[in-house]
């Protein structure tokens, strides 16, 4: 049978002990107040698997402090042995932790697999696809978090409560456990792993013709090939497992999860779409911008969208837009008729309105250009200060694509 385990990791942050100063980030280690729970302990160094360990993150939450009764803004980045991806960025709205008395948003989207999210993919060991790249941990290799207090101008104020970001982490403590694990998998229909080759093989494909879930329809007819090892070698976790999709030593094509939380920063043009480009300093950073100009060789394929209110005005439509398209679909975005609804606000009292929401199909930006944008009603809508710090934003979570020339 699978020879893995399934725990739960907590980054303990006594940000009531020592603040978090606007615009600073934390990392277990750096402060006595900021420790590490796992096993039934706490310790004061980050998380690393031993010599012969392997894990994958599949899911992670978020418990905020509170202070009069809203929940502290702050976001949390994975680092995996001194490496991140930035657009791999998670906060309290966005990845809210299960509790009791509360609806579970993450299970409502999708994105929980019993107990554990899986916001950041299954894991493979469990049967997961290949492309739902899941963060992998090689041998050795730190698994730090980064808790960030975002800037005042984004709504930032200093941390002062205890906070807790959880990651949920499936392991395997020999190699052998792990092929054991990928071929129990496989052998059960769910795996891609033949005891001696690891087929991480995918297909993009054009969804306004393709209705199959998920897209299995490429340009040339054929699957983008990513077989690991590429050559005639068997597969040897010691040396391939960071370089599988999700890894960080991996080679084109190069696959992880995104996931963005973009925030209306400049106030809104009556009447006209607002773009989120970094330009005019419309969105909080670059990795933020929903505009995308990509070649054949990048894509993003978006499978889960949500929407934030403005504590503050009215944006009335959500549009998802790519060139050439005949139609570019609009949604209605006020708040009683928001299709794209928050896992979480920032108001404990507010109720949860279990998003990110699924897309019946994902949208796709590959060899062209996309974008998302949001129309006000006839009143301009301010963007994110100081003084406004609770107004629009949207978040997508997807697959990201960093392709080969030659495969496309």
């Amino acid at each position: 049978m699978a020879s893995f385990v399934v725990e739960p990791i907590d980054y303990l942050f006594d940000f009531a002990t020592t603040n978090l100063p606007v615009g600073s980030s934390a990392r277990v280690g750096l402060e006595e107040a900021y420790t590490l729970h796992m096993e039934n302990r706490d310790v004061m160094t980050p998380m690393t698997l031993p010599n012969e360990g392997y894990g994958e993150v599949a899911g992670i939450e978020i418990a905020p402090g509170v202070v009069a009764g809203v929940k502290e803004h702050m976001s949390a980045k994975i680092i995996i042995g001194g490496q991140s991806f930035e657009d791999q960025v998670f906060n309290e709205m966005t990845a809210p932790m299960l509790a009791p008395g509360t609806p579970d948003a993450l299970g409502a989207a999708g994105l929980r697999y019993g107990q554990m999210p899986i916001n950041l993919g299954l894991p493979m060991m469990m049967g997961g696809r290949p492309e739902e790249s899941c963060p992998k941990v090689p041998p050795g290799r730190a698994l730090e978090v980064e808790v960030t207090c975002p800037q005042a101008t984004e709504g930032g104020v200093a941390l002062t409560q205890p906070a807790v970001v959880r990651l949920w982490v499936c392991k395997a403590l020999t190699a052998a456990k792990v092929k054991e694990s990928l071929l129990y998998a496989s052998k059960a229909g769910l795996g891609n792993y033949d005891g001696n080759v690891l087929n991480c093989s995918f297909d993009l494909g054009d969804i306004d013709v393709s209705e199959r879930m998920p897209m299995r329809t490429s340009l040339g007819g054929n699957p983008i090939k990513n077989l690991i090892p590429e050559t005639n070698t068997a597969f040897e976790p010691a040396e391939h497992w960071g370089k599988l999709p999700g890894g960080m030593e991996q080679d084109r094509p190069k696959l992880h999860v995104a996931s963005m939380f973009s925030k209306q920063m400049k106030a809104t043009d009556t009447n006209a779409w607002y773009q989120f480009v970094l330009n005019g300093s419309r969105v909080q950073s670059r990795e933020a911008e929903l505009y995308w100009d990509f070649t054949k060789r990048d894509a993003l394929k978006i499978t889960h969208m949500a929407f934030k209110n403005p504590a503050t005005g009215v944006l009335g439509k959500i549009a998802t837009r790519r060139t050439g398209r005949e139609t570019d679909l609009t949604y209605q975005s006020q708040f009683a008729s928001n299709c794209f609804p928050m896992p979480a606000f920032r108001s404990v009292g507010a109720l949860s309105y279990c998003g990110p929401v699924k897309l019946p199909k994902p949208f796709l930006v590959w060899n062209e250009i996309g974008s998302i944008e949001v129309k006000d009603n006839g009143t301009s809508v301010s963007g994110w200060a100081a003084a406004t710090p609770d107004q629009a934003g949207i978040y997508y979570r997807g697959i990201r694509y960093e392709l080969n020339e030659k495969e496309v």
